[in-house]
């Protein structure tokens, strides 16, 4: 259970504005991108589990109107994006950094000013990940900013729920360990092998070391209030940073079906207000 495939693919939003492109990488990986030919900054966001481009849609509408290019990446085995037969997040990170470091292949980066990356849910988990894993080229030295939206922080906290659900005993949670950490090393060859449990919680598994926005809905009926309560604690103890951390628990939102939400948007637009001088966003 804990590697299953998403299954029931949301649908593909269908839009005149917005092109639809495929990138050959460990996984072919489908994005909805939206560009004209004005130079502006760029946000690329990560759905969350079992989500796709079209829950995304909403958000990506508010970076429209601030004047910003937008692209969404569609994670392994969810919207248009290629199956697979074991899922994991660290094969979702591993194709993220992947279509990152090919990004000038497929997009003409020179109209891009700086870069935003915007994770809700089990996409923020993938970008703590990829923060990690960032090498050095041109593109990462645009990225000034994370918004990292209900995210999952620790795999731990999930172990722990599906033992209970599973109803496996005490004397064999060490046997089903061994067994999780076998697939999920042999299924991220790209990645460092893990060993313990606290390897896949922040920050072992990651965390950001550029300027980053937290949102957290405060009733989240789906990972709850301690993900949040757990990146806090992290981003607020790092030591020798010179980014800004900002969070925030917004009562009126919730972890699905919040395609719009008036109080996160404001913060969303206020926090990228702040990094973008006025003459970086041109009215689309």
């Amino acid at each position: 259970m804990a590697f299953i495939s998403p299954g029931n693919k949301k649908k593909m939003f269908t839009n005149s504005k917005w092109q639809s492109s495929f990138h050959n990488l460990s996984t072919q990986i489908h994005a909805k991108s939206h560009f004209d030919e004005v130079k502006r900054p760029l946000v690329i966001i990560i759905h969350g589990w079992r989500s796709g481009a079209i829950s995304m849609q909403g958000r990506a509408e508010i970076y429209l109107k601030m004047g910003m290019h937008v692209i969404i990446f569609e994670m392994p085995g969810h919207g248009a994006s290629e199956p697979v037969a074991k899922w994991t997040a660290g094969h979702a990170a591993v194709t993220f950094h992947e279509f990152f470091e090919a990004i000038e292949s497929k997009f003409n980066m020179d109209l891009v000013s700086k870069i935003f990356l915007h994770g809700h849910s089990m996409g923020g988990f993938v970008l703590l990940k990829f923060n990690k894993l960032t090498s050095s080229n041109n593109q990462y030295e645009k990225i000034c900013g994370y918004i990292l939206e209900s995210p999952l922080t620790c795999y731990s906290f999930i172990f722990n729920e599906t033992l209970k659900q599973l109803l496996i005993p005490r004397f064999l949670v060490n046997q089903y360990w061994r067994r999780l950490r076998v697939h999920f090393n042999t299924v991220n060859p790209k990645l460092a092998s893990v060993e313990d449990i606290i390897e896949v919680d922040t920050p072992l598994w990651g965390s950001i070391n550029n300027d980053l926005l937290l949102i957290q809905a405060e009733h989240d009926d789906v990972l709850g209030i301690r993900h949040y309560d757990r990146l806090v604690d992290v981003q607020t103890n790092l030591e020798h940073t010179r980014y800004t951390f900002d969070n925030h628990i917004v009562p009126s939102l919730t972890h699905a079906k919040s395609r719009t939400n008036n109080a996160r948007d404001k913060i969303i637009e206020e926090w990228i207000s702040d990094r973008n001088h006025s003459d970086s966003l041109t009215s689309a």
